[in-house]
């Protein structure tokens, strides 16, 4: 009995390596997919599911009619009709829910498989949140600096091996300093968020929307002809004269410049920008 005991826990060992070792291999990928091969790979169906136990109703809560996954790893459940949010923050107390009990300490190898898929999830949920710090910008949830750096070589690579061109669009919101200097560093900020919104319905689903830094915007139209940029500059003009109508006053309005320059084969990307970076100062001084 002792022989066929340690066998079976050698069997459940040399499993959970290996899937810890594909997790790390997919981890590397750092993308979403290869988090959910992972998962489809290692997971089994829990059978003891809290929508049913507790006979929920609400069909709000994102657990329930879930049968693949664990209602403790599921952001924003609704246990007790409150709203249960990340998982750090709801674990503790998931964890002394009965269907949590029933669920993971059926027998050694359930025991193991959950929390070491816990401690996954664990590692996942921290990886995206830094990875949201790193290439987005807090305050208008726009894409930083940090991320157009990494992004633009990729373009630039994409380039080079398709043989096709980009566009890069700078803008900039016209006396952005009178603004703060004027109605404050508060109303600027939000002036910030109203104008990440705009550009945001500006833009198509490929473009890639970046606040460069200060008041200034940057945006890569992946393949882009010169239309396409002129495109966007009159979406965004149409959008900016909506914005007017609803918070202009007589002492102020707000308006955007922008530039837009290609980059093509043989060009020097810090080339491009400053192209378009003076493209946008000569529409300022002609508005």
């Amino acid at each position: 009995m002792g022989m066929e005991h340690g066998n079976a826990l050698n069997e459940i060992l040399k499993h959970l390596a290996e899937d810890i070792r594909l997790f790390i291999e997919l981890s590397l990928q750092e993308s979403d997919a290869s988090w959910d091969e992972w998962l489809d790979l290692v997971r089994k169906n829990v059978s003891v599911r809290c929508w049913e136990r507790k006979d929920c109703h609400n069909i709000s809560c994102p657990a329930r009619n879930n049968y693949k996954e664990r209602c403790w790893l599921v952001a924003g459940t609704m246990c007790g009709g409150k709203v249960q949010g990340e998982f750090a923050l709801k674990y503790k107390s998931c964890t002394q829910c009965d269907v949590y009990v029933e669920s993971v300490f059926g027998d050694p190898a359930t025991e193991i498989y959950e929390h070491v898929l816990t401690l996954v999830h664990s590692f996942r949920t921290t990886q995206a949140r830094l990875k949201t710090l790193a290439t987005r910008d807090p305050l208008t949830g726009l894409y930083n600096r940090n991320y157009f750096n990494e992004i633009i070589l990729n373009e630039i690579e994409r380039t080079k091996r398709y043989g096709n061109s980009f566009s890069v669009v700078m803008l900039d919101i016209d006396n952005f300093k009178w603004i703060n200097d004027n109605y404050g560093h508060i109303f600027g900020d939000k002036l910030l968020k109203d104008c990440a919104g705009i550009l945001t319905d500006c833009v198509r689903a490929a473009d890639i929307l970046v606040r460069y830094g200060g008041d200034e915007f940057v945006i890569i139209i992946p393949e882009g002809e010169r239309n396409k940029c002129t495109e966007v500059i009159q979406r965004l003009d149409s959008r900016i004269g909506e914005w007017n109508l609803r918070y202009a006053n007589p002492d102020y309005s707000l308006s955007i410049s922008s530039g837009c320059a290609s980059y093509e084969q043989g060009r020097e990307i810090m080339a491009v920008l400053k192209e378009a970076d003076e493209r946008m100062y000569l529409a300022k001084k002609a508005s």
